[in-house]
Formats: C-alpha cells, structure tokens, sequence
C-alpha cells in the first residue's frame, strides 16, 4: 500500500501572530510574506534518501540547498487545496542541509479589478505553510511542520503595489522589491537562523478524504498537473528608445550578451525591450553596484499610439463595445507594434542592493511582448550586466500537425497553437495579460485543441473537476473558477457539459465522466426548472451573456429576461445530445433515450418559436424580429432545422448585414453549422479577420472585435480544430479514439496533411487533388476501426495501419 501524506501527522504552520491576531511584525505591504527554514544533517556514506510533501497559503517558492526545487500550490479551492512532491535526494549533501520556503499570503488583500488587490484566480483563507517528510536512510529523521526545528521570520523585502492601474485586472497586486530588506543567503545551510522564531502551529493537516469533523479549513489533495515548464534563458530581439530611436551600441551588446550597460550616478535612463513574440514567463536582470537605483519594469502585449497616427492598429472600424467602456481608460490610442508607440501596463519595481552580483526574476510569470525598462540612479553607478527572460507555461509538447497547399492557414494553424500555450499554466486562461481566469467557455476550446495537439489530458481533467467544485446550490457551475468573484452565466454550464463530452470521446475515461455526472444533471434540472410551457429556458437569471456582439448590451441576446432566445434554448438542446451521448458511452441506454427524447421534442418547440418563414431565419426571440449570426447557427447545430430551413437559411447566413455580428466566439458554433448545412468548403472565406490579425504581424489571436481589451485570447484559437476535424477530417466515433472518423473536406486546397493525437497512437491523414482524382492516405493506430466518408460521399472501412483510397469528383 503506497504511503499517503497528511494522514494526522504533519501540521500547517506561520508566524507567532497565526491565523487570526494582528502580525507582530507589520507586513511591509499588502502581501504577508514569511520565511520559513528547517535544518538537518545527512551523515556522510549514509544513503540518505527524502520526499517530501509541500502546500502554504496562498503561493510559495520552496527550495533545497539552495535550489529553487518548485511553486505552488497549483490553484484549487479551499477545500481542494493541492500539495506538490519533491524528491529532494539528488540534492543532499553530507553535514548541514536545509529546506527552506518563501510563502505569500494574499488572504488578507480583497480583490478589487479595478484596483487589483488579490488575484482572483487565487482562492485562500490564511497564510499557513505545511510540510510533511521523512529522511530515510541509516538516521531516520521526520521534518514535518509541526515539529520541533522550523524557524520563520518576516519579510520586509517583498512588497506589492498597483502603479499603471489602466482598466480592470484580474492578476493581483505587482512587485515592488527591497533586496537590502531581504536576508541574504537565507535558503542556503549555512545562512544562520538563530534570531529567528521558532514556528507558531495552526492545526493538523487533513486530507481531503479524511475530513469528517475538520479543524482546518483545507481539504489537501495531491497536484493534478505537472510543474509548470521554466525553459532556458532567451535573449531579447530588440531594444530601443522610447519613441522609436536606436538605444546604442552598448545596449545592443548588453542584449546579445556581450557587454555591461553603466548607468552613472543621479541619471535616468529609459528604454524598450521586444521579446520578438508575445510570450509568458519570468524576465531576468542581472546588476552590480546601484544601490538607491530604483528599476521598474513595464509590460504591454504592444505598443500604444493615438488613432490618427500612421501605424496605430484597430484591425477593423473603431468599434467599441458600450458594455466594455469601463475597461478603456484612453479610447483614442490603439495597439502597434510600431517602434514609435509607447509602453503602458502593469510594472514591477525592483531596488538593488547594490551588491556586486543581483539578479531579478518576479515571483509570478508575466505575459509581455515589450518591456519599458526605466533606470533610476542614485549616488552610486549600476552596471546591468545581463537581460533576458525565461518561458513559462503548462509543459505541453505540440505533437500534431497540419500543413496544405495555403500557406496562410499555415500561418494561423502556428498563431492558434502560440494562443493556446501562453493560455494554459496553472488552469486554461481566457488570457495570460489582462484577467489569467479560467472559463467554461473558453476552456471548451483551448481545451480540446491541447487535447488533440498534444494527447496530455492532465490540464483538461482538472479543469472539468474544477467547474464542478464550483457549483452553486441551485446546481449551475459558475462561469470561471477558481475564482474569489462567484460570475454565473448559464450558458457556460452548457459549454462545461460539451466540454465533458468532447474530453470522453478524445480520452476515453469514463471514470472522471462516471464522476461528474451528477454535476451535468444538476446542470440540466437547472434548466428544466426555468423552462416555460414548451420546456424551452425562459427568463434566465445570471448574467445571459452568449457572445460579445457589439449590438447587444454586455452581450445579452434580446429577449433573455422576457422569455426564452433561440441561442439559449439550442444550446440546452445540444447539451442534452451531449449528456445522452455520454449515459449511452457509460452503458446506460435507457437514460440516453430519453434525454434524446426530450432533446428531439424540445427541437420541434424551437423551430416552432423561433422560425420566420418570411426572413427565412431563425429569430433570436419568438416574434422577433432580431436575428442574429450566432442564433441562426445554433438553430442548425442543434437539429432543429430540416433540410429545408438550412437551404433558406443559407441564402443569407452568415453574411446578410441584418445579422446581428458576433465576435471570434461565435465562429466556433458557425464553422459546425456550416458543415451540418452541406456548406463546409465555404470556411476560408471567413477567415478573414484571423488572417488580418496574422497581416498585422500578431502571433496570438485576440479577444473580440474591438481589438482593445486582450491580444492573446484562447477562444479566438478555435480554428485549429478546423484543420484537424474537418479539413483533415478526424473525429472519434467512440470514446478514447476506439473508432475513429475521417472525413476530409477540401475547402478549395489542393492537398492538406497533418497528425493528430489520440490515447491508442497518432493518426496521419494526407490528401490531394490530381486532376479529377481525390487520393486520401490515413495511418492510423492498429486494430483500430476507421470510418472513411470521402467528398464525393462515398464511405470506406479501415481496420487501423496504413489505408489509401481515391475517388472522382464530379
């Protein structure tokens, strides 16, 4: 039987003032931050061997010798509080050893977007640190807290600020660093602690399982996800004066690595560094000298100009959303990338030491394209004797594929795999710049292209757990979580379930979609609850939002809290589908028919209510007469248009002006309808915002149409699953890819290949047009089914290897 951690043994501790009296040390600012060390000696030729298992309240850096052994807690929930384990034995020596931890308290910051404060993404209740660990070995030694040995002394080096609020944040608080407060060489053995408190003890630690009647507030559970990947150190592409002026020939050495920057006494210097791509991470500055020199560094995914400058990007018609004005604090300025434009953002402030050897890394990655740097002096010069930054995202490894003969898709299928990357570390994000939540809708996308891209489902299934932590006692999931701020918007339960179904059929664990069952009825008795007459939802509480379209306030589809909309009504229609698929994948039939059931008489309810058979549309509420993209896309998705309404409706979806425009969002659910409407190969021609993005030199897609807010979003990515489902063609038939689908389209290529990841192995489908001759070529996991449906319609059976077959076309 494997030993389980935190089983009455090791204890959470902090410093004398605890978890509820006032700190005996004041905190330097808004952050409580506490060290905390634990000595011991390893006898020489001993075989000294240590595990050790580790959590605080609310972040930590933990370290061995010295070495910076990992971070965390992976976020969860108060209640679901991850603990990581480390395998410290590598870094034993013989004689003196310590393990030591910086840990962050954020519970007593609110959080506020508009000011910061706390991240929201970060659920706490205390500061608290625990660690459970036994040296193993011919002395045996428990290092639990808890127990004698560990010392804590208060910070006064890390301290938070706010300074270059803009709009609403989500993030929390930036750095503002002392390093003269900060003593040095604590995390090493032989730094001397004795002026240091012995630890206070808050309460013994508990596992989640284990909770009966609890005196601590955590539920410990083991980490889900990996440490999140830190790569080497990488040079900046650029640096330049504010205003677009060469910064010199010493600044240029300085980047290339090939030379120190002197920065004399009293002088200000200020200059911009560019990355070359938007990217998260930790930047790196390496000083000597410069004490009472202040550095602060401010991070913008671009540059800002005014919107009458040659070179300010709106990619589009100055739109702004009138439901998103709160976020703008200067409406005349775009984004460029134009080395004229300034830097605006978020900063972290740094004073040195003035020791001969510094180095600043933030404690958290940052997400940054351009960096302003600004210098401030004092009586003594500063050397900045080297640059750089260090990548940091969720350690996911693109193993898919797709190229074909447009080499423009090429360039988006890259640009949507960067999105999705820099919007998975801890949790999927919305964006890594401007909020780090993770939402339902969202991570329905960016979850499904990691999933197929890179076959590690870890990220996916903790984010399905996590949405169904989050649910409320009227049984909706909240709409992004972990979050301190409790957001609902239904639909987002809807996308949740979709999300559940997609992650069944691309993995095929039943056990977590067994698991969260109960959560998906909960879900949909919600939605019956509030159905009207015909079952349809009506009159929804929450905030109703379905997509950022620039007509609708705060994105409302018209009709929401009168009655039921279109959009609504067929997303719970298609959820249905979803679960019934999922009761029927986990061998329960009779339930799976009759949520098809009442899937199939809900359909004939909505076309009922919601056709015109004068627009020839679906309307977004019964009687109209809004109609929108979105809408009408659900209305085919769903099944409730025949053949018949998809025809007419086609004549003018998706392009009709009268359509109320949705955003990158939308897309999602236009692409399906497409495809459901026999009209698939028209997809390129919509491209055309992503490819204006890729024109305008982003390489992460942004959030919506006003361009503004977030230029790297995860559900702009979507695309990606374009070239693999349906230009490629690949889809499961049954869960974990145990039959697979291919169905190439051509969409006006003339050859498409590409890879796509599934549990069994690879599957590789390559495909071109020879004058009239289709010629497809899949390799796919052996003994394996494979269902092939070619563009002439014809079909073909596989039995999994290597498979080739050609058709006419007419």
């Amino acid at each position: 039987m494997s030993y389980l951690p935190f089983v009455q043994r090791a204890a959470w501790i902090w410093s004398a003032e605890g978890s509820h009296a006032a700190p005996t040390v004041a905190p330097a600012s808004h952050y409580p931050v506490r060290y905390f060390r634990r000595v011991f000696s390893v006898a020489k030729g001993s075989g000294a061997q240590l595990t050790v298992h580790v959590s605080a309240d609310s972040r930590f850096l933990f370290y061995c010798n010295g070495h910076l052994v990992g971070r965390g807690p992976a976020k969860g929930d108060v209640n679901h509080h991850f603990y990581d384990r480390f395998d410290l034995t590598p870094l034993l020596r013989a004689g003196r050893n310590v393990v030591a931890a910086l840990v962050l308290d954020m519970s007593r910051v609110a959080h506020r977007p508009s000011a910061l404060g706390a991240p929201c993404s970060v659920m706490t209740y205390t500061g608290g640190f625990v660690l459970e660990g036994e040296l193993a070995g011919d002395a045996s030694e428990r290092i639990d807290t808890g127990l004698a040995g560990w010392r804590v002394a208060a910070d006064r080096g890390f301290r938070f600020q706010n300074i270059g609020t803009r709009f609403e944040g989500y993030h929390g608080y930036f750095e503002h660093r002392v390093s003269a407060e900060i003593p040095a060489g604590w995390t090493q053995p032989e730094f001397d602690d004795s002026a240091w408190s012995e630890a206070t003890v808050l309460y013994t630690a508990e596992r989640l399982e284990n909770r009966r009647d609890p005196t601590s507030p955590y539920g410990l559970m083991p980490r889900i996800i990996p440490q999140l990947e830190e790569g080497p150190g990488a040079r900046f592409a650029d640096v330049f004066l504010p205003g677009g002026a060469l910064a010199g020939e010493a600044w240029s050495r300085l980047v290339a690595g090939s030379g120190p920057v002197t920065v004399p006494p009293r002088t200000t210097v200020r200059v911009v560094l560019d990355a070359g791509k938007l990217t998260t991470g930790y930047p790196s500055l390496q000083t000597a000298g410069g004490a009472g020199a202040t550095l602060t560094l401010t991070y913008a995914e671009a540059l800002r100009l005014p919107w009458s400058t040659p070179g300010a990007r709106l990619l589009g018609k100055p739109q702004p959303l009138a439901n998103l004005a709160s976020h703008f604090a200067d409406e005349s300025s775009g984004w460029t990338f134009d080395r004229r434009g300034t830097v605006t953002g978020w900063c972290d402030v740094w004073e040195p030491a003035g020791a001969p050897d510094e180095e600043f890394e933030p404690l958290h990655w940052r997400a940054f394209r351009y960096i302003g740097l600004e210098i401030k002096t004092g009586d003594a010069a500063l050397q900045l004797c080297a640059l750089g930054h260090r990548f940091s995202a969720y350690p996911y490894e693109v193993k898919a594929e797709f190229a074909c003969s447009d080499a423009r898709l090429e360039k988006i299928w890259r640009v949507g795999l960067h999105t999705m990357r820099l919007c998975s570390h801890e949790t999927f994000e919305d964006c890594p710049h401007y909020e780090q939540m993770q939402y339902a809708g969202d991570t329905m996308i960016t979850s499904k292209i990691a999933m197929l891209t890179t076959g590690d489902y870890a990220l996916s299934r903790q984010a399905l757990l996590q949405f169904d932590w989050s649910r409320l006692s009227e049984g909706l999931t909240q709409s992004r979580y972990p979050s301190r701020l409790v957001q609902v918007i239904p639909s987002w339960s809807l996308h949740w379930i979709t999300n559940i179904r997609d992650y069944l059929f691309i993995t095929g664990d039943r056990e977590t979609a067994q698991q969260l069952l109960p959560g998906m009825t909960a879900v949909l008795d919600w939605f019956r609850r509030h159905g009207d007459a015909d079952g349809l939802p009506a009159k929804l509480p929450f905030w109703n939002i379905t997509d950022w379209c620039p007509w609708w306030p705060r994105g409302v589809v018209p009709g929401a809290d009168t009655g039921p909309t279109c959009i609504i009504a067929a997303q719970f229609i298609q959820a249905l589908d979803d679960v019934a698929d999922l009761e029927r994948s986990l061998g329960r039939a009779a339930r799976a028919q009759a949520l098809a059931d009442e899937a199939h008489g809900l359909r004939a309810s909505l076309h009922r209510r919601f056709w015109s058979e004068g627009e020839g549309l679906y309307l977004d509420r019964p009687g109209g007469p809004e109609v929108s993209q979105y809408g009408n896309a659900w209305a085919i998705v769903c099944g409730a248009a025949g053949e018949r309404e998809r025809a007419r409706v086609l004549k003018r979806f998706p392009s009709d002006a009268a359509l109320a425009p949705g955003s990158f969002f939308w897309w999602h659910t236009g692409f399906r309808a497409l495809e459901r409407a026999g009209a698939y190969d028209r997809m390129p021609e919509f491209l055309g915002p992503w490819h204006e993005m890729v024109e305008a030199g982003l390489d992460t897609f942004v959030e919506e149409n006003s361009y503004w807010r977030s230029l790297c979003h995860a559900w702009s990515a979507h695309p990606a699953l374009e070239f693999l489902e349906r230009v490629l063609g690949v889809t499961p038939r049954a869960p974990g890819f145990a039959e697979i689908a291919v169905q190439p389209h051509r969409c006006g290529l003339q050859h498409a290949r590409g890879r796509v990841c599934t549990p069994r192995g690879p599957v590789t489908v390559a495909w071109r047009v020879e004058g009239t001759r289709f010629h497809l070529e899949i390799d796919s996991p052996a003994a394996t089914p494979v269902q092939v449906t070619l563009p002439d319609g014809s079909r073909a059976q596989g039995a999994g290897g290597k498979f080739h077959t050609a058709v006419t076309l007419s």
